[in-house]
């Protein structure tokens, strides 16, 4: 159960973090961005780690291999748009189905099409849409796995672990016959990334249709998707009763945390935390057009209102923690809501109203989060009661959730969101004004009043360009995570589409990706997308 919101700030917990906790808890979110059941992961990382003692592993492999499939889906939300783009419908659910069918079966892909694409259009529409999405399948499939590997790299990076974890995230959807994204096959893709793969891929189907339906595709997909000594090595463990057993265990969780390899990474300091938190930050930001950078910006506003309020030191850390992990419930909603103009349906609006009952729930799993959860679960709530999810109000809602509230509208309003421009700061101030009272708090709104000197953006002083980009190469990609195509970026900044082209080249070899997700990913870890 999630615990009762108090009104006070909770403490930071003092003394080491355990990274593999905290991923542990991040991958929760993960599961939801993948349209998994939340435990997924850790479910494969056990599966995973059985298989690593089975084929003899090293100490140094299994160290790999267990810090990547912690964040083997941490690229997963980047990619989100390209599915929901090739359906014109919600991919989260669609995903989900996806998931449970067998990728080597064209049949089942082409009913899978049939039920997800444009559900709501005309008969006629929806035929088009389904050959359309047919014929684009193949490109759309490699293109948002590139992306979900290069972004999961990235986190790897900025989370400091070693190479061999990017290097594995970059392969984890490669396929033994040599069909998968990047054409790697048979020992040319890593041990690790093997195991990543039939891992993640058995613990689906066994979620779907139990062991029997998990061990027939592993035989099935073997030489084919899996290498085949990882699918022995598989068969081999699943005749132990006591394997299955633990998998549906309540203690599993605690299980593949003692599973946890003693290598140099085991334990974080709080700098290295905060590292990860905005790399999780980025992850629920990436999703949609509508909310990139979103979560940056609310956490430097909700910092500075807490300033101008004269909290202590930890609370103004504690509040901007939980303004940067606010939105990560996120990774349950479609990027197909996200970017919806026009009203939602009663369906999608209770899939919006239930984001922070996940992002509370996903930081109360670990003690390192728990403290920022009451603050990031509540954001949504009114001062009138008449909020969401919880229905909380006044004395309540706890201060941060209140300065976070007041953030979180003001920068709704001053970035651009579906069918509605990006508006001034003084123009977002009266917008709010009809809110305070019943909505938002009236000392947190005259706090952010009086910050707003310093909420407000500097203007952008010359510095070192990461990967050596120049500030045309950045104007273009700060088009490209508004979601513009080349021939849109083109007529904006007055150029040719084959120079825009010309230009995306470029921005993709210097910082090392080939998919437009990375580098949107990419500007918003170095800040470049304000």
């Amino acid at each position: 159960m999630i615990p009762a919101v108090q009104p006070t700030l909770p403490k930071f917990p003092r003394g080491p973090i355990r990274l593999a906790e905290v991923l542990a808890a991040f991958s929760l979110a993960t599961d939801l961005g993948m349209s998994q059941s939340m435990g997924h992961v850790i479910r494969a990382g056990y599966i995973g780690m059985r298989l690593a003692h089975e084929l003899r592993l090293s100490v140094q492999e299994q160290a790999e291999l267990y810090y990547s499939i912690l964040l083997m889906h941490s690229g997963c939300t980047a990619g989100s748009s390209l599915m929901a783009n090739l359906i014109r419908a919600d991919e989260w659910e669609a995903g989900r189905d996806l998931s449970r069918r067998d990728p080597t079966n064209l049949l089942e892909i082409v009913d899978w099409l049939a039920r997800n694409v444009a559900p709501g259009a005309p008969l006629p529409a929806r035929v088009a849409h389904i050959i359309e999405a047919l014929v684009r399948a193949p490109h759309a499939r490699r293109e948002g796995e590139r992306t979900a590997c290069e972004v999961g790299a990235r986190v790897a990076h900025r989370l400091g672990l070693a190479t061999g974890i990017e290097e594995t995230l970059l392969q984890v959807y490669e396929q033994w016959d040599g069909s998968g994204p990047n054409s790697l096959q048979g020992h040319q893709i890593r041990v690790c990334a093997r195991i990543v793969n039939l891992s993640s891929m058995l613990e689906t189907f066994f979620d779907a249709g139990g062991r029997a339906r998990a061990e027939a595709l592993a035989l099935k997909l073997k030489g084919k998707v899996f290498d085949p000594q990882v699918v022995e090595a598989f068969m081999t463990t699943a005749r132990d009763a006591r394997f299955w057993e633990a998998l549906t265990g309540d203690s599993l969780r605690e299980a593949v945390l003692d599973m946890e390899p003693d290598t140099p990474h085991r334990f974080i300091s709080e700098a290295r935390f905060d590292d990860v938190v905005l790399a999780f930050a980025d992850f629920a930001d990436v999703k949609s057009v509508a909310t990139v950078g979103h979560s940056q910006e609310t956490a430097r506003i909700a910092e500075a209102i807490a300033r101008r309020m004269e909290l202590s030191s930890p609370e103004v850390i504690l509040i901007r923690r939980a303004a940067l992990l606010h939105d990560l419930g996120n990774a349950a909603v479609g990027s197909h809501i996200l970017d919806k103009e026009g009203p939602l349906t009663p369906v999608e609006q209770e899939r919006m109203r239930l984001h922070p009952y996940y992002t509370e729930r996903i930081l109360s799993t670990v003690s390192a989060l728990r403290p920022l959860a009451a603050i990031a679960g509540a954001h949504h709530e009114w001062m009138n009661g008449q909020g969401y999810y919880r229905g909380l109000s006044g004395n309540a809602l706890p201060v941060g959730a209140r300065i976070l509230a007041v953030a979180d509208t003001f920068q709704d309003f001053m970035g651009e969101s579906p069918g509605r421009p990006a508006l001034a700061p003084e123009e977002a101030l009266r917008a709010m004004l009809p809110k305070v009272g019943p909505h938002l708090s009236p000392d947190c709104f005259a706090a952010l009043t009086e910050a707003l000197d310093v909420a407000s953006p500097k203007p952008r002083v010359h510095r070192e360009r990461p990967a050596g980009l120049s500030e045309r190469e950045i104007e273009v990609l700060r088009l490209v995570a508004k979601g513009l195509t080349n021939r849109q970026i083109a007529q904006s900044l007055h150029l040719s589409e084959k120079t825009v082209g010309h230009h995306l080249e470029h921005i993709f070899n210097k910082i090392g990706v080939s998919t437009r997700g990375a580098a949107v990913y990419f500007g918003l870890e170095h800040g470049l997308l304000a």
